[in-house]
């Protein structure tokens, strides 16, 4: 496993298990699907004997994690992502309230929408590996590191698209590339 700051490590582990370009674009779709929606059906569990205010919730932890966590690893990438992470939640942990201020079901019905279309996104995602990159996903090797890195994996994709750092890029995809030559080259023995 790369050290907890090794960003290019981090990228190279990720990007080896996901170099088919139908499986990156269905992973570029389907991971902020992902995180947004577990933000959302997190965000009302809160932490009563810790915490007396609703706005520290779950949804808020991860939100908050996960961009600090983007923000030290690369702060140009890291600042945009955890700004969208941050004031996404803002925004959910405020509908909730409205929610409850009118004790509406609707509260039930969305925590459950999201739960549905976080299902389809998972599914999609296993679909892409399985048909398409013909190969398990990252999350089967590292479970953590997988479900940490893919949503900045999709931040820095968006990034080498508008000309970010792409000598990270090439590093990257080279790095990858050898580990699925040598993945390949394994499996036909």
């Amino acid at each position: 496993m790369a050290g907890l700051f090794a960003l290019e490590d981090h990228l190279v582990f990720y990007r080896s298990y996901h170099f088919n370009k139908t499986n990156v674009t269905i992973h570029l779709i389907c991971i902020p699907i992902i995180l947004l929606s577990a933000i959302t059906f997190l965000m009302p569990v809160t932490f009563p004997r810790i915490f007396d205010s609703p706005q520290f919730n779950l949804g808020n932890f991860v939100a908050w994690s996960y961009g600090l966590y983007y923000i030290a690893l690369d702060w140009k990438v890291g600042l945009p992502s955890a700004t969208i992470l941050v004031t996404y939640a803002h925004f959910i942990r405020n509908y909730y309230s409205s929610l409850s201020a009118n004790t509406s079901p609707t509260s039930d019905f969305f925590i459950k929408c999201a739960i549905g279309i976080h299902v389809v996104a998972w599914f999609a995602q296993f679909y892409g590996h399985g048909i398409h990159e013909k190969r398990a996903p990252a999350l089967l090797d590292n479970l953590l590191q997988a479900l940490v890195l893919a949503p900045f994996f999709v931040a820095f994709e968006i990034a080498f698209v508008l000309g970010y750092k792409l000598d990270l890029k090439k590093s990257m995809d080279n790095r990858a590339g050898k580990i699925v030559r040598d993945f390949k080259a394994k499996g036909k023995r």
